[in-house]
This record gives structure tokens, sequence and C-alpha cells, in this order.
């Protein structure tokens, strides 16, 4: 089947899937935006900042204490 529409397509498949609760909750570690799941380990960097994805303390798989944030 051929769709033709000038609609996204997000629009046209909107509720075909169902929606999943997300694991990951976003914190600001040091002043670094991440996203972590509840166990604290950090699943991906949302910062901008090239140098931030050079740190070894918050780099993916590393554990941040979510209940000590500076």
């Amino acid at each position: 089947m051929i769709l033709y529409t000038p609609m996204q397509l997000e629009l046209v498949f909107e509720g075909l899937e169902p929606r999943q609760e997300s694991d990951y909750k976003e914190v600001v570690y040091k002043g670094i935006p991440l996203q972590v799941n509840a166990g604290g380990e950090v699943v991906r960097i949302l910062s901008t900042n090239p140098y931030d994805f050079l740190r070894l303390d918050i780099s993916p798989g590393a554990r941040i204490n979510l209940n000590k944030q500076f």
C-alpha cells in the first residue's frame, strides 16, 4: 500500500502503537543534564557541551548518587 499525504507520518500513525512509560528520568547532576534509570546509572548525557562527554564520572554506565546532587 502506498500512502500519499502531506501530513507528517507521526500524525497519520498516531495511536497505532501503545505508549510506554519511560523507566528513565532526567536530572541535572553537577550542572550537567543527564538521563538516568531508577538505580542511578547514567543512560545518556543530554548536554550540548562536548567536554561533558569526556568526563568519566558521568559516562553512560557510571552510577551517580541521586540523593546528593551538587
